[in-house]
């Protein structure tokens, strides 16, 4: 039923071949045959107790009012760094929150139940967004409440991180769409591993209030789907500002994403964007130029660009607004969790070594050697170098210079997300047929609906996406 795209669903849903209880009972069924037996996927973290009533409320209203949305009745689950109030915990994968009830919706929760969305549950990430360890390397998908995601292609495939549990919840069909954050790659590189399509918007089109932090500069949310089609769909449930959230009282007043599906790319300036001194193999050469032949068919001109292959160092900076941004949440919801602080949660890791930490905490000990404000003249300078280099000097330089409406690229790359520009991935090799690809398309601030036109170009005529088997 989950092969079916979110505007396939919500068509059946109007000329009732099914119900959003029927969709609930099937999801549910699924998560019992392939997440917790058959191949033990792990990817959800905890089941909503009340999905199937708030479902039946659901079917009620369709018959008197019609759907709210195209999301109306359908079964989503969300990263478990991102709060949901009522009878699920909320833990970023920590044992540490696992006594952690939030007092309220999550700004993104709440607009998932405004569109009419059923949330079913919560998904596995890595630990803390994958903000625990390195020294030892932990592996993508692992967190000391709920164990390791798998990747249902294969077993001995990583995930990827941290919006594992998301990923593989789509991939193997668990429910039609999801949502992911990113700081730095954890919606990008989980999406190609698991050969779904995913939306990494602009830092400020989603509101981040109610989802713990780890970076005030590069945070957001994000849709994970099938097909870049239905990214758009959710992103246009989830955009808009809060006043709970500074970064999106710059967002525009008027976007319409699933519109851009329509759009077309005649005309448009794309640079295929390659690193310098870095490698690509053939297979990566071969998506890039199958893409580029299907958007010149369709009248966009293409150029090739070329960006620093450089490492772009931004773990300093990352380490100094964890400890700012961990504390300040843990302080809004001080009463609803034993944890207080950052302190606390390295204390209980250290009273229960043997479960959380199998890995070490490096990353949560060296966070917390920095002072926790972020008004220091030695943050603010790497941050804004940091801008420099991704922004004036990366991804606006190219869209300037050459007069290109985005850049298209198989490399997974840090420049998107440090200047806080979105990103959307499609799928372009599927893990059943060898190395997992994607195709990315970077753009500049709030240029979302052009790279959405330009992935369902290139996506429509691929078609790379092969659903996972299981027995």
């Amino acid at each position: 039923m989950f092969e079916y795209s979110i505007q396939e669903l919500a068509d059946g849903m109007r000329l009732g071949r099914w119900t959003s209880r029927s969709l609930i009972e099937e999801a549910l069924r699924r998560v019992a045959q392939r997440d917790q037996s058959g191949p033990c996927l792990n990817s959800i973290a905890e089941i909503n107790p009340e999905a199937l009533w708030i479902a039946d409320g659901l079917d009620r209203e369709l018959k008197e009012k019609g759907p709210r949305s195209l999301l109306h009745g359908l079964p989503v689950v969300v990263k478990d760094n991102i709060c949901t109030a009522g009878m699920m915990h909320t833990t970023a994968g920590s044992a540490a929150l696992a006594d952690f009830y939030a007092p309220q919706d999550a700004e993104v929760v709440q607009r998932l139940k405004a569109a009419g969305a059923v949330i079913l549950g919560k998904a596995c990430l890595s630990e803390f967004a994958y903000w625990v360890a390195r020294s030892r390397k932990m592996p993508s998908g692992f967190s000391s409440r709920s164990g390791q995601v798998v990747n249902p292609y294969d077993p001995e495939l990583d995930p990827s991180g941290s919006s594992s549990g998301s990923a593989v919840a789509v991939a193997a069909e668990l429910v039609p769409f999801s949502i992911g954050t990113e700081t730095n790659g954890s919606l990008v590189s989980p999406a190609r591993n698991n050969a779904v399509a995913t939306i990494k918007p602009t830092v400020g089109l989603i509101s981040r209030s109610g989802i713990i932090p780890i970076s005030v500069m590069q945070d957001t949310a994000g849709p994970m789907g099938k097909s870049i089609a239905d990214c758009a769909v959710v992103l246009d449930a989830l955009w808009g500002r809060d006043p709970q959230d500074p970064a999106t009282q710059a967002c525009p007043e008027h976007f319409h994403f699933a519109q851009a599906l329509n759009r077309g790319v005649q005309g448009l300036r794309i640079g295929v964007l390659t690193f310098e001194d870095a490698e690509q193999d053939d297979s990566e050469n071969a998506v890039l130029s199958q893409a580029e032949t299907f958007l010149k068919q369709q009248g966009a001109v293409l150029m090739p660009v070329s960006l620093p292959s450089g490492r772009l160092n931004n773990l300093p900076v990352l380490e100094h607004e964890f400890k700012s941004g961990i504390n300040a949440w843990l302080g809004s919801v001080r009463g609803h969790t034993t944890i207080q602080s950052l302190d606390d949660i390295l204390a209980y890791n250290r009273q229960h070594a043997r479960t959380c930490l199998r890995y070490g905490q490096d990353l949560l000990e060296s966070s917390n050697r920095h002072s926790g404000t972020l008004r220091e003249a030695d943050y603010l300078n790497q941050r804004l170098a940091l801008i420099r280099q991704t922004r004036t000097e990366g991804i606006d330089r190219l869209l300037e210079e050459h007069q290109l409406d985005c850049l298209m690229t198989v490399k997974i790359t840090g420049y998107a997300p440090i200047a806080g520009y979105p990103c959307a991935a499609i799928c372009a090799q599927s893990p059943s047929l060898g190395t997992p690809l994607s195709l990315l398309f970077l753009g500049t601030a709030w240029s979302e609906e052009t790279l959405i036109a330009v992935a369902q170009t290139v996506e429509s005529r691929m078609a790379a996406r092969i659903a996972p088997r299981f027995k």
